[in-house]
């Protein structure tokens, strides 16, 4: 895609978990890239100009696509369903995706017409959706970073992405290229909890935008779109990257076999997070040792992603109010304001970045109140888990 043939229909498409993947000539523009057995093609509705055989795709070892859906509120891809459709009868995990339009404004609208026409399932055969943020295409008469500010950008994608995650209750994934996203972005880091799909048309793996560390998918070459059969290619991490991008979320596993009992010692006052009060008042670093109150089981959600549910009450552990409340353990289910990044800091403690992308801080400030208000991880942001 990468000023991503821009109308694009992507398929980007992963082999079979575990196995190495041989893929002819004439499914890719490029050889698969040294140390990656895990590949896969992107196709647009330019390419429909030769038929697209998706029972051959399938028999060339792609096992795993990604179809555009929309962009903006208005335009809706004419191949999206029948690519969608055929991509899953072939036996493709199969995934939506939304060229972002920012200079559209109105995040919640292009993100709600975008969730009426993925054809979101929760199951192993449907990937989680991409969003791809990245230069305007041609003739919009917008700069680069779509007319808007670094902070008036940041902030139209937040309010985006989480619309979606809102939506299909698990964080969608960002395409774009570290060139566009430092410079239009202004090197934000606060988005590195999302899957990222990096676009680099080059041998080895490309530099990282700003907040990241790893990608989940490389678009490592440009297709052909007056060649029959040579789409855009890409390669996974690693076949653990199909775990996480497509099957079951479930609420309650798997987990760190078995779910892991831990506490929270808040690195600020070096006393454990405590469900107040049985679980009904917000969650606060005050006790100097741990109880019932102080104890949680630790839930692996897949992805990088984990829930607390705090042993008192059996309830999990909720940013409330969009993050500006403080946490509270009083929630029967696990979704998008259950679930939080477990991020590994270098000195061993943890950070938890909630949905709303700020990080779960413990301050004086607030009484070592917790709140998931902060912009990056300091001593107030870390954590030791316990067990």
């Amino acid at each position: 895609m990468l000023v991503r043939r821009w109308i694009s229909v992507t398929v980007a498409t992963i082999a079979s978990l575990g196995a190495a993947l041989a893929v002819p000539q004439a499914a890719v523009a490029a050889p698969v890239p040294a140390g990656f057995s895990v590949a896969g093609i992107d196709v647009s509705s330019h390419d429909h100009a030769f038929p697209l055989d998706w029972t051959a795709v399938a028999a060339s070892g792609v096992r795993f696509a990604y179809v555009k859906a929309t962009e903006g509120t208005g335009y809706v891809n004419p191949y999206f369903a029948g690519d969608y459709a055929a991509a899953k009868a072939a036996g493709l995990a199969t995934g939506a995706y939304v060229f972002a339009r920012p200079d559209l404004g109105d995040p919640v609208g292009q993100a709600d017409f975008f969730l009426a026409h993925l054809t979101w399932a929760n199951d192993a055969h449907t990937l989680v959706p991409f969003v791809d943020l990245e230069w305007p295409y041609s003739g919009l008469g917008v700069n680069a970073c779509w007319n808007l500010t670094p902070v008036a950008l940041t902030t139209w994608i937040h309010t985006f992405l989480n619309r979606i995650q809102a939506g299909i209750g698990r964080p969608p994934m960002i395409y774009t290229n570290t060139n566009w996203w430092n410079p239009c972005t202004g090197n934000d880091a606060t988005f590195g909890g999302y899957p990222l799909d990096i676009a680099g048309y080059r041998s080895t793996p490309p530099p990282l935008p700003a907040g990241w560390q790893s990608f989940a998918v490389w678009q490592y070459a440009a297709g052909n779109t007056s060649v029959a059969g040579v789409y855009d290619s890409d390669v996974a991490s690693g076949a653990a990257t199909v775990q996480a991008l497509a099957g079951p979320w479930q609420s309650a596993g798997p987990v760190l076999a078995p779910p892991a009992r831990v506490s929270l010692k808040a690195r600020s006052d070096n006393r454990f997070v405590a469900a107040e009060r049985a679980g009904r008042a917000a969650l606060a670093a005050t006790r100097g040792t741990t109880g019932s109150w102080e104890h949680f089981t630790l839930y692996d959600l897949g992805g990088g992603y984990v829930a607390l549910r705090a042993a008192v009450n059996g309830r999990f552990v909720t940013a409330e109010n969009g993050g500006r409340s403080p946490l509270v353990a009083n929630r029967g289910s696990v979704g998008a304001w259950e679930s939080f990044r477990l991020v590994r800091n270098a000195n061993g403690t943890v950070s938890l970045l909630a949905v709303n992308h700020r990080y779960v801080t413990a301050a004086a400030g607030n009484r070592y109140t917790l709140l998931a208000n902060a912009a990056g991880i300091g001593t107030a942001q870390s954590f030791t888990l316990v067990g």
